[in-house]
């Protein structure tokens, strides 16, 4: 499947947007994921990422809104900067707030782009 980098990222936070693991599974990279998250831990496999999405999905009362920033492009390498402001709005509890900066970086494997590196920076 030959796509652009840019339509990659569209359906990487198209997936996440719909809570559709499934479709996200086949926007990372097979062979590991390294996951940088906002507390500082660090997850290293694809199967560890894509159950750390599983559990966020499973959740329904979240929004996500995301905004770029600055977008690279190589040959074989993308980079996306984007701000995140996450929203959290249980029934019953007052809703919460997270803005991030959120760094993803893609390579190009045969004509497929596929996330492999995914940095989420609070800003605070």
């Amino acid at each position: 499947m030959n796509s652009s980098f840019r339509e990659a990222l569209g359906r990487h936070l198209l997936a996440i947007e719909e809570r559709d693991l499934e479709a996200l599974a086949d926007t990372v990279a097979p062979d590991g994921v390294l996951l940088v998250m906002s507390d500082g831990n660090l997850v290293r496999t694809t199967e560890e990422f894509l159950e750390s999405h599983r559990g966020w999905f499973a959740m329904k009362h979240w929004r996500l809104e995301v905004k770029p920033v600055q977008i690279y492009e190589s040959g074989e390498i993308g980079v996306a900067l984007l701000h995140l402001e996450y929203r959290e709005m249980p029934p019953g509890k007052p809703a919460t707030r997270q803005a991030s900066m959120l760094t993803l970086v893609f390579r190009n494997m045969g004509g497929k782009w596929v996330m492999f590196q995914d940095q989420d920076t609070p800003i605070k």
